[in-house]
């Protein structure tokens, strides 16, 4: 069981580094900025086949997002919980000569399947909307795949 309930983000490497360690190639994350499309990938490490839940919750953000978007879609794990914050956006902080500071958004964050997570967050696969009760439906759900 992978629990992000509560994470509030991240380091984009970080988050591709951890879906390569469950998922052996492919797509991890699409990042659309206004001269096109990248993406990231899995680095073929991963480290087992095991089933995998994934415990998310409404203060899931960004980074965490984009790991369990990659992880649902890419069919390597079952999502359990609430949906997501939404938070699939870059932004920037530039300083002003004056003191102030300009704040603007560089770039967005699909998931592999080419989905906004911005404004939309990640949906379960099994709904859990209970926080004292989400991690006994995740392992439920997790024995439910070993056998």
């Amino acid at each position: 069981m992978l629990d992000l309930r509560d994470v509030p983000g991240g380091y984009l490497t970080q988050a591709v580094d951890i879906a390569s360690l469950f998922i052996q190639s492919g797509e991890v994350v699409q990042i659309e900025t206004a001269e096109g499309i990248t993406t990231r990938s899995a680095d073929g490490s991963s480290v087992t086949t095991a089933p995998l839940v994934v415990l998310v919750n409404g203060r899931t953000s960004g980074c965490a997002e984009v790991l369990a978007a990659a992880l649902q879609e890419t069919g390597r794990a079952t999502v359990v919980g609430t949906t997501t914050l939404g938070k699939g956006s870059v932004q920037i902080m530039q300083p002003l000569s004056f003191g102030g500071a300009l704040r603007y958004t560089a770039a967005y964050y699909l998931t592999p399947n080419g989905r906004q997570l911005d404004g939309n967050g990640v949906s379960p696969d099994i709904e859990a909307n209970n926080a004292n009760t989400q991690e006994s439906v995740a392992i439920d759900v997790a024995r439910s795949l070993n056998n």
